[in-house]
């Protein structure tokens, strides 16, 4: 028997994603943490008890209790990014073992400065990007002349690309973009050799001898709990209805049910968590349902999702808890089909953060298309009577043994 944890953002990110995997990690046995989406960008804030604190993008929140990561076929990496991070955690005492599929699709320096041209040359139509190069990154690799892995890193086939993509690639796209001859500060970096040959340096001296390569399969066979931890959420899916101010990665369990499958000779026990803040908040460019100018409680205090050049500052609306019922149960029903197999037990939760943010016990919230005032218990209730988990986790604070089962 494999046990299995999904867990899954129900709005558009900063749901509490890296505490529940935290805490997932500290309940169960012989666990590791596997991203199945999207790649550095995720901000997932974990405190230990003791009052540790760092926010992972690269690495799985389980890091703080030496619980190893894989990044799947799904998880871009971005070397650069990834030694930044590797050496913030060494800082703080923590040594990161990192495994890595070798279909792992890279991000190279000239994604992240197209993709900071571009999100800058929109202006007041920004899609809401972090700039850090994933959007350009899946585009160039959806090519296969200009496609890396960690495969072509390893083997060090990437090299010859990287000219391919500065000789071809970036003339093209720009012209692709309607950006020849812009005048962006960042526009020589593109054509920059001095940054090619930095990378190329830091791939052979650093990255390759910190990483592991291995697939899900020998995965599997290794760990007992595999906790899959998703980045962003359900409304940034690709394939969600706010589009173009979405990402480019599907943010539900789609993926995971792939990997799955493709170690499918087990009995796998599989819980999917979807998790909401008590509110709902979005940050970068795009719809926000109910969006307010003030935050709804004056409790709320966010220190990792601050103002930046690319994404602004962090916006706020009251919970729907139709809304939320609406996306948790269209991504839910993909994995039901999936029970044919017959040895894959499957039961969806419910995880619910920032409770404690609450004022004076008065929950506002929306149902029905009508705000509601109510108490923190009856809105617990409402949401429990709307999603009907098999269970539901609350959160009273910033870690994991603050989280109570319900």
């Amino acid at each position: 028997m494999k046990y299995i944890k999904v867990i899954i953002g129900s709005n558009f990110g900063d749901e509490g994603k890296g505490l529940m995997t935290d805490y997932m990690c500290s309940i169960n046995e012989n666990p590791i943490v596997i991203r199945f989406n999207s790649s550095a960008q995720a901000g997932h804030t974990v405190v230990t008890p003791d009052g540790k604190r760092h926010v992972f993008g690269h690495f799985c929140s389980g890091n703080l209790q030496g619980i190893p990561t894989f990044l799947s076929n799904y998880f871009s990496v971005n070397p650069l990014l990834f030694l930044k991070e590797y050496d913030e955690l060494k800082m703080k005492n923590i040594d990161p073992y990192t495994m890595i599929d070798l279909t792992c699709p890279v991000i190279i320096p000239q994604d992240m400065i197209l993709n900071q041209i571009v999100e800058r040359y929109r202006g007041d139509n920004r899609h809401g990007s972090c700039g850090l190069g994933y959007n350009e990154s899946i585009i160039r690799n959806n090519i296969e002349r200009y496609k890396i892995t960690c495969n072509e890193l390893l083997n060090k086939n990437y090299i010859d690309k990287l000219e391919l993509i500065k000789n071809e690639y970036i003339k093209d796209r720009l012209q692709e973009l309607n950006l020849v001859g812009c005048k962006d500060k960042l526009m020589a970096k593109l054509y920059d050799d001095s940054i090619i040959s930095h990378f190329i340096d830091d791939i052979g001296r650093q990255f390759i001898p910190k990483v592991h390569f291995i697939n899900i399969k020998k995965v599997a066979e290794k760990y007992n709990t595999l906790i899959f931890e998703g980045a962003q959420g359900l409304m940034l899916s690709e394939d969600y209805k706010y589009f173009p101010h979405v990402t480019h990665s599907k943010t539900g369990i789609s993926n995971v049910i792939n990997l799955l499958e493709e170690i499918n000779n087990y009995q796998l026990d599989i819980e999917v968590i979807y998790l909401t803040r008590s509110y709902l908040t979005r940050h970068g460019a795009g719809h926000l349902p109910n969006e307010v100018q003030e935050k709804p409680y004056k409790n709320i205090i966010d220190s990792t999702n601050i103002s930046n050049e690319f994404q602004g500052t962090l916006r706020f609306a009251p919970l729907d808890i139709d809304l939320l019922a609406e996306n948790i149960q269209n991504d839910y029903t993909k994995i039901l089909p999936v029970k044919q197999h017959g040895c894959w037990n499957i039961k969806k939760s419910i995880g619910l953060t920032c409770l404690d943010q609450i004022d004076n016990d008065e929950a506002i919230y929306y149902k029905n298309n009508l705000l509601c005032v109510n108490s923190t218990n009856r809105f617990v209730e409402e949401i429990c009577e709307k999603i009907k988990p098999e269970n539901c986790y609350l959160s009273y604070g910033k870690t994991r043994n603050t989280i109570i089962k319900r």
